[in-house]
């Protein structure tokens, strides 16, 4: 039975070799970034320009001439067969010192809220799909505390100055809640200039968490995003 099931394994990985999610090349495992892939996206490093709410900002990966293709394709196109590819970036990423220190002493994770209206469009929350597996691993709770309180339009035309009028008390709690002394990571698929975090730790710190830091998939920082953070 087990040289059947080798057999089996052996004719699919010939017929259907494990290739990078990004440039399609032929990897060892699947869902795995090649090599060179890995490291022109991989980053693992902190912002220098942080919201003012916000302790700390890590991202994982870069977003632009990186993740962009395949986020798109599960924001816009409903595409949930990207998912194993971005938890596997994850799960590779888990071990690193950057991250660890990230976690350290966190008490949940709140993911970055959707709207019910995009919800109920898009089926599920992206940043939740993303992160649920990791953070379990993690054993670092994810609490759906905040919602979005009003639609608002799609942001990436727009730079922070119109994102902080547009996104001025959007975000709420889902009900009174004591969040004193509590250490709390924002989630979030893509972090651009940090207003939507921002506004998501006005509402945690107004209930008493004591620091808010954020772990981001993707970002660019001060790569490409320069027009966006003047």
């Amino acid at each position: 039975m087990n040289f059947i099931r080798e057999l089996w394994e052996a004719v699919i990985y010939f017929l259907f070799p494990p290739r990078c999610p990004v440039c399609k090349e032929i990897v060892d495992e699947r869902y795995q970034l090649c090599e060179k892939c890995a490291e022109k996206i991989l980053r693992l490093d902190c912002s220098t320009e942080l919201p003012a709410q916000i302790e700390k900002v890590l991202r994982v990966t870069k977003y632009r001439d990186g993740l962009q293709p395949l986020l798109h394709k599960l924001k816009f196109d409903n595409n949930l067969d990207v998912l194993p590819a971005l938890k596997k970036i994850l799960d590779d990423v888990a071990e690193n010192k950057e991250v660890l220190k990230l976690l350290s002493g966190i008490n949940f994770a709140v993911p970055v809220p959707l709207h019910e209206e995009r919800f109920k469009e898009r089926g599920f929350n992206q940043t939740e799909k993303i992160f649920e597996d990791f953070l379990s691993k993690k054993n670092i709770p994810l609490r759906k505390i905040l919602i979005r309180r009003v639609a608002t339009p799609k942001l990436y035309k727009f730079g922070k100055k119109e994102r902080q009028e547009i996104l001025k008390g959007v975000f709420a709690a889902v009900e009174p809640i004591d969040l004193r002394g509590q250490k709390i990571l924002i989630v979030d698929d893509i972090f651009t200039t940090g207003t939507t975090v921002n506004e998501c730790a006005k509402v945690l710190k107004s209930l008493g968490a004591e620091k808010v830091s954020v772990l981001a998939l993707a970002s660019d920082f001060g790569e490409k995003l320069l027009e966006a953070r003047t």
